[in-house]
């Protein structure tokens, strides 16, 4: 996981929530999830905002590249990827349904299993939440010091503080064995090594220099778990 900036709270996302966020206040309970679900229609343009702007097409959880998923969603027509809560909005539907900076975009939590059943990231969280023991990557500016990375792409906690790691690691199923996300790190190392490569001959600059150009994009997939393995690099 890392840090996501939060850029100030886009004007559009502003004027088509105004009268919502007046409206949810004096509806019923049960009706207040609605106001979400079925009264805001403009997830689509803050997805792109939020990809586009402040996450570099990344998952806010397991940094899955999710910007082909994003254009994919429009031609068929369904939802591939979602708009996440991070507090679950159903602890307090009036404040944080649509509180701006508790809004990140995360995958499906299906992008590496063939099943229906959502394995990872925002989907698998659903309501389940410790705000005393959850990394919130919009919070944490350092939170990738949380966590470390095996040879074969398993995630796991470093000592900085292993339960917040733990926990966070479990409730989004980061390093699940169900699922090919730990495989897909793995690939996209071999593809970054096959980009050094070619950086390397088509430039004619050193290896070091090309990985450093390389990461400091930030928006490569799995970029977290690229950066720790080259993090002997300075």
């Amino acid at each position: 996981m890392r840090y996501i900036q939060k850029n100030e709270i886009p004007q559009f996302f502003i004027d088509d929530t105004e009268a919502l966020k007046e409206k949810i206040k004096i509806i019923p309970q049960k009706n207040k999830k609605d106001m979400w679900d079925k009264e805001y229609k403009t997830k689509r343009k803050l997805k792109q905002y939020i990809l586009e702007k402040e996450q570099n097409w990344l998952c806010g959880y397991c940094e899955a590249k999710l910007e082909e998923t994003f254009f994919r969603e429009k031609r068929e027509d369904k939802e591939l990827i979602h708009i996440e809560h991070i507090k679950p909005k159903h602890l307090d539907y009036d404040n944080l349904s649509f509180d701006y900076d508790n809004l990140l975009v995360s995958c499906s939590g299906k992008c590496f299993t063939d099943k229906n059943k959502p394995l990872t990231c925002g989907h698998k969280k659903g309501n389940k939440f410790d705000e005393n023991l959850f990394l919130n990557p919009i919070k944490e500016i350092n939170i990738r010091e949380y966590f470390i990375y095996t040879d074969k792409g398993h995630i796991g906690s470093s000592s900085k503080n292993e339960e917040k790691s733990k926990y966070t690691m479990k409730l989004l199923d980061l390093n699940s064995f169900n699922n090919e996300l730990v495989n897909a790190r793995l690939i996209a190392l071999e593809a970054f090594k096959k980009s050094i490569k070619a950086y390397t001959n088509k430039r004619r600059i050193s290896p070091q220099k090309v990985i450093k150009l390389l990461l400091a994009k930030e928006n490569l997939a799995f970029i977290s778990f690229l950066r720790y393995k080259y993090s002997y690099i300075n």
